[in-house]
């Protein structure tokens, strides 16, 4: 019996160690190297894959921020701007989600960033500063290779990164294009959007702006800033995405203009405070957030919408300064305060 349950234990053992080594030599959340060249990998778990690709992929910029950066392709940096850009995007991502995955940036790379692209959503900055949007799986972001055993001998990643992988290449992901929305073209049209939107709720207070303020400057100085003082030597290309105009419109109606317009004034002014900080606004662009056929809901908009980003960021345009932030957040305050909202409808059921 001992003989046998030697032999068993032995067999359980080999094939373990065989299932480990598989995960090992595939990699599909990049921990141990970079991808194989001739394996279909579906890179499609933010949470999971973003500290692989940290470590492992070969960069000399990032581009940071939510869903609002997704539909970036990355070959667009290197075509305007000369850089190879890893996306390391995180939906609905807070200020300690950038912070976990700069950390390893920077421990992988040290001081081979060129730049960081971070785009910035203000609803998001005035959360408490150790609030991520999802669950960190720690065993993927820290140091600890005793722990990696939750990977190396995880089914779920065998199952649906390796062998469906394997069975189906067809599905694999485009390098240049991970975590790219499900959106086609088609999708991103005025009468789908209006379709979909519902307005948000009607208030009679405007709330109190001190409270968001505070959030906002704890968030930048536990989460944000220890990373641009601590890198002199790379540039913090911070922007503003461009919302639709139907976001302004829940805006006005919750009577939170004033402190939307707050917040960016607090974060430009701290931002600017550093020589290797840029920021771009492209929320009051009324020819991109007015025309709703550049969305395919309220806020995510077509990669065009990208593409003319990256593009100003080469060229300077729409960059915020001390000296024309006023002026820019004037034009967004009148746009956002005096549009006719409901011309929007009457056009639509006309």
């Amino acid at each position: 019996m001992k003989k046998w349950l030697i032999i068993f234990g032995g067999i359980v053992l080999t094939g373990l160690g065989m299932v480990a080594a598989l995960v090992y030599i595939v990699d599909p959340f990049f921990q141990y190297h970079k991808p194989l060249n001739n394996f279909p990998y579906i890179v499609d778990h933010q949470v999971n894959m973003n500290p692989g690709l940290a470590k492992n992929m070969d960069y000399d910029s990032i581009l940071l921020g939510s869903s609002m950066t997704v539909s970036f392709n990355t070959d667009w940096f290197y075509d305007y701007m000369g850089l190879k850009t890893q996306k390391l995007s995180y939906n609905g991502a807070y200020p300690k989600d950038q912070s976990n995955i700069m950390e390893i940036v920077f421990g992988a790379k040290k001081d081979r960033i060129k730049q960081v692209f971070l785009g910035i959503d203000e609803l998001n900055y005035s959360s408490t500063p150790e609030q991520t949007k999802f669950e960190i799986p720690e065993y993927l972001y820290d140091k600890n290779p005793f722990n990696d055993v939750k990977y190396l001998l995880n089914k779920d990643v065998i199952l649906d990164y390796i062998l469906r992988a394997a069975a189906d290449p067809k599905d694999k992901s485009e390098w240049n294009m991970i975590y790219k929305p499900w959106w086609q073209d088609e999708h991103y049209q005025k009468a789908l959007v209006l379709m979909y939107y519902e307005p948000g709720p009607i208030k009679e207070q405007e709330p109190e702006i001190m409270p968001y303020l505070e959030r906002i400057e704890k968030n930048l100085e536990l989460n944000i800033l220890p990373y641009i003082e601590a890198h002199p030597e790379t540039t913090f290309t911070c922007f503003y995405p461009p919302y639709s105009i139907l976001y302004w419109n829940n805006v006005v109606r919750a009577k939170e203009l004033k402190l939307v317009i707050e917040k960016y004034r607090t974060m430009t002014e701290r931002l600017l405070k550093y020589d290797n900080v840029e920021v771009f606004f492209f929320q009051n662009r009324e020819e991109i957030i007015c025309d709703l056929n550049n969305y395919a809901d309220y806020t995510h908009y077509h990669g065009r919408i990208c593409e003319y980003m990256v593009q100003s960021f080469s060229t300077g345009r729409h960059r915020i300064t001390k000296d024309n932030l006023e002026q820019e957040l004037e034009i967004l305050y009148r746009l956002a305060s005096e549009y006719d909202y409901e011309g929007i409808f009457e056009d639509w059921y006309n």
